[in-house]
């Protein structure tokens, strides 16, 4: 159970033995009695080794334990200072927050960092009027007014607290003594924690629905008992699409009745649904909570339904020549250094422009974001490996598929909804053959899909939305204008169950293509016409190439948390389509 399902619990327990709070109550987030979370700190301009903090018994303000730092800051480099990060999870509002510090009198400065929803960060300090020096012994209450004046930067740049918050970092910096830096080494003690609220405990806390097992992402057969915390709801309902003509149906599994605490389980036939990647939605409301959880499980069992290649062409390749397929029904060609791979495992040239997150590994490293399952390509993103993966059909040494116009390329794939996961399905012209030769090229960019994990404030594509993104990339003004001319054609976001998909990017696999013809670039999603512009007079010329990433961020907060700190992206097959037969499998240039 994550920290903040924790301290809900605790809470709401609280709650039923003393009664509703009242207005302006102080919530309670981390008494440090327990190690909800590993301890740590950040340090900027000291080094790594000067700063350290644990959970100990020394003199806590309340209970057993608080929070201890060792600090060292050294007078020869200005500009040191410290943060120690508290995750937690705020549905708010909340007015203030509130924590004793234990001082030492050496006139170091404190304040408080708060991030919210957006990845904004919100911070309260001396400067500001809301934090100050340490110039005291002892214990000290501090209260921080989340109304008051404060700096910000990041995230939405709105300068508002977007609910949920998702951290609070303790900020301690340099003593300074007529603005010069100065030499402090000692220890400081946090405790308690919490925050003054006109809501409950469990609003304040609650509304976070967390399944406790079977783990996310593992495999099931048959009848799998399901057991769930969500503190702060009487009850939730879950719901799993089903198999059936051609693109199914949405499915009730179970309507759950919590206990006093927010706990439940349910069953889920898994033996009656796909077999293959499923994602349950389990959803709650109670009052002015609302949460939404994906748990993502592997079928082992179950019905096939629409898995695998199709025996026919898709409507729209209609007139071409099949070019390239993958089923992935076979051991992964995957590789950063192997000429022979089919793919490469970062973005040409040399991953160097890669872009999540979580660092797109090696398929032949430990950090290994890729599995082959059944027949499916899965793709992790994993806090514990602080990884996830990319494929290119187009290699650092410029060999490859690539297909050129008119043409047409589908993935059929299933997403992840967590908080900053970033799948996609995207085409780009060939700037690879040029570039190993030491030339620079302007380049087309198609995103077919791109689809960013989460919902509420800082979450764009929520429910069934998603995003398509052409770019043309280093073609001056006249190219920047076409980009935006295509853009604003397309309407974006996708909404899918307007276009007749009542299936969310999430919830079930979807085809998603891409036709380029010499008029116009079409988008597909299930074939159906999801948008289309005039096709980028580069999009005319050159060959293009393919890539399948599962990424994370994209200027957007990423959390996995809930999730046990992974989410999985699945690609059932890749097909690509030329009219004329194909081009020449593109060889290392000479």
């Amino acid at each position: 159970m994550s920290p903040q399902l924790k301290a809900a619990v605790l809470c709401t327990s609280l709650l039923l033995t003393c009664g509703t709070p009242p207005a302006r109550a102080a919530v309670m987030l981390r008494d440090y009695e327990a190690a909800v979370e590993p301890p740590s700190v950040w340090v900027v301009n000291i080094p790594n080794e000067n700063a350290t903090v644990r959970l100990s018994p020394d003199h806590p303000h309340d209970g057993l334990q608080c929070l201890k730092l060792h600090y060292h800051f050294v007078s020869a480099v200005g500009g040191q200072y410290l943060g120690i990060p508290n995750k937690i999870r705020i549905q708010g509002p909340v007015q203030r927050l509130r924590f004793w510090l234990k001082g030492d009198n050496s006139k170091a400065s404190y304040g408080v960092q708060v991030s919210d929803a957006s990845g904004e960060t919100h911070q309260f300090g001396n400067n500001t009027g809301q934090g100050g020096i340490i110039d005291f012994d002892g214990w000290k209450e501090i209260v921080i007014d989340l109304s008051g004046g404060h700096e910000t930067w990041g995230g939405d740049k709105n300068g508002k607290l977007d609910y949920p918050l998702t951290s609070i970092t303790f900020m301690i910096g340099q003593p300074m003594d007529h603005d010069k830096p100065v030499d402090a080494e000692g220890d400081l003690s946090f405790d308690s924690l919490g925050v003054d609220t006109a809501m409950s405990a469990a609003e304040t806390l609650g509304g976070q629905i967390a399944v406790t097992t079977p783990a996310y992402g593992s495999s099931v057969r048959g009848d799998t008992a399901v057991k769930l915390a969500a503190p702060g709801f009487t009850g939730v309902t879950v719901r799993c699409w089903k198999q059936g003509g051609a693109v199914g149906a949405d499915s009730g599994v179970a309507t759950v009745a919590l206990d006093a605490q927010g706990n439940g389980s349910f069953n889920f036939p898994a033996d009656t649904y796909p077999h293959g990647p499923v994602t349950l939605r389990i959803s709650g409301e109670a009052g002015t909570l609302k949460d939404n959880c994906y748990l993502q499980l592997y079928n082992q069992g179950g019905v096939s339904w629409n898995e695998g290649m199709p025996k026919d062409p898709p409507p729209a390749a209609n007139g071409m020549t099949l070019v390239f397929a993958d089923d992935f029904d076979g051991s992964l060609a995957i590789s950063g250094s192997d000429p022979k791979a089919t793919y490469y495992d970062h973005k040409p040239p040399g991953g160097w422009q890669d872009f999540s997150k979580h660092t797109f590994s090696n398929h032949d490293s430990p950090k290994d974001p890729f599995a082959q399952v059944d027949t499916y390509l899965r793709i992790r993103a994993s806090d514990q490996k602080q990884s996830s993966g990319l494929i290119s059909s187009l290699k650092n040494d410029a060999s490859g598929i690539t297909a050129k116009a008119p043409c047409y390329f589908e993935c059929r794939l299933l997403g992840p909804n967590a908080i900053g996961t970033w799948p996609a399905f995207w085409l780009m012209t060939d700037y690879m053959t040029e570039q190993v030769k030491g030339h620079k090229v302007p380049c087309d960019e198609l995103d077919i899909i791109e689809a960013y994990g989460g919902e509420g404030p800082g979450s764009p594509n929520a429910f069934d939305t998603y995003m398509i993104c052409p770019h043309a990339w280093d073609q001056g003004a006249s190219g920047k204008a076409l980009e935006k001319t295509a853009f604003d054609g397309l309407h974006n976001p996708v909404r899918m169950g307007k276009s007749g998909i009542p299936a969310s990017w999430f919830a079930a696999f979807h085809i998603y293509g891409c036709k380029i013809t010499a008029a116009d670039t079409i988008y597909y999603c299930d074939n159906i016409e999801v948008g289309r512009h005039q096709t980028l007079p580069l999009s005319k010329e050159q060959p293009f190439f393919f890539l399948i990433n599962l990424a994370t961020g994209g200027g957007w907060p990423v959390d996995l948390s809930r999730y046990n700190g992974q989410a999985d992206m699945y690609v059932d097959y890749v097909r690509v389509y030329q009219q004329g037969g194909p081009l020449p499998r593109l060889s290392p240039p000479e």
